[in-house]
């Protein structure tokens, strides 16, 4: 331990109290020289510490305050100054006050240390807040809030090696352009956010929903029948009537399997469910538009 600040508090609080003390009550030589010694060693140990310039001033003063107090202890000693009106009445004072000063600086520097603690604790936490931030905006869409492209081929990756299988929704809106076009921007953003909280709201438990373009969403659904993804298709098609219809946009969606022997590739599933999905939209138009 290179510092003295280093000690735990209490420790720090036994010593400060224990100098204190000792220098008030009446002592021998053998005493007195044992508090000097420590109280020196304290005060140099305090000098080395780094706490800058103002609280080095208060430390060297108080430094010399004791040391000006041994000073006339031992000419106190010397038999021509014996009882000298001087030595008598300022030996205690200057000691007493020195140590003191001491223990006051001691306290004062363990206070700045605790302060620069609590502000880099201050400064990790923000750190901290700004990395999960920064991580949720690289894996999110700002607009609807869902998980974007990169964190769809992160998921890809964690189901490689986990080797799972499920089906996934590639979903488009039909027209959407002309929705920005003729009923402006904020109009369009509306729609991107209704059509996420539909899917959300809409898809089977253990999905996952994705915006992986301006008007694309992805749906990773668990392993089923063909009979409950066509039941979720339809329920999708119903829920999202009334803005279809009030904006004039259609929804195609196409399926396409994932399974390990393909998790690896997950450009290939997308272009799959593509596919499919333009093939549905050509097949299906009058129901696009309810």
């Amino acid at each position: 331990m290179n510092r003295i600040s280093q000690l735990p508090p209490r420790r720090i609080a036994l010593i400060c109290t224990a100098v204190l003390f000792l220098s008030f009550i009446p002592a021998n030589d053998n005493l007195k020289t044992v508090i000097s010694i420590v109280t020196l060693v304290l005060s140099i140990q305090l000098v080395r510490e780094d706490f800058g310039t103002g609280m080095r001033g208060w430390l060297l003063l108080s430094l010399g305050m004791y040391g000006v107090g041994v000073i006339t202890d031992l000419l106190d000693d010397i038999p021509e100054l014996h009882n000298h009106w001087f030595l008598d009445n300022t030996e205690d004072i200057f000691i007493h006050v020195g140590v003191f000063m001491t223990c006051f600086c001691f306290i004062k520097i363990l206070h700045q240390h605790r302060q620069l603690i609590e502000s880099l604790n201050q400064q990790i936490d923000k750190a901290r807040n700004l990395e999960q931030k920064l991580s949720r905006q690289a894996l999110h869409d700002e607009l609807t809030g869902l998980e974007n492209r990169r964190a769809l081929f992160r998921c890809f990756d964690h189901m490689a090696i986990d080797q799972q299988k499920g089906m996934l929704a590639y979903i488009d809106l039909d027209n959407f352009k002309q929705v920005n076009d003729n009923f402006g921007h904020q109009s369009g953003d509306q729609v991107l956010i209704a059509m996420a909280t539909t899917l959300l709201r809409t898809t089977p438990a253990g999905s996952r929903t994705y915006r992986i373009g301006g008007d694309e969403f992805v749906v990773l659904l668990s392993w089923g029948e063909e009979r409950s993804n066509q039941k979720w298709i339809d329920m999708l098609y119903e829920q999202t009537k009334e803005i279809r219809g009030k904006y004039n946009i259609g929804i195609s969606i196409g399926l396409a399997p994932y399974y390990p022997g393909n998790l690896s590739d997950p450009d290939s599933i997308l272009a799959k469910a593509d596919q499919e999905m333009y093939s549905n939209k050509e097949k299906d138009t009058d129901r696009r538009t309810g």
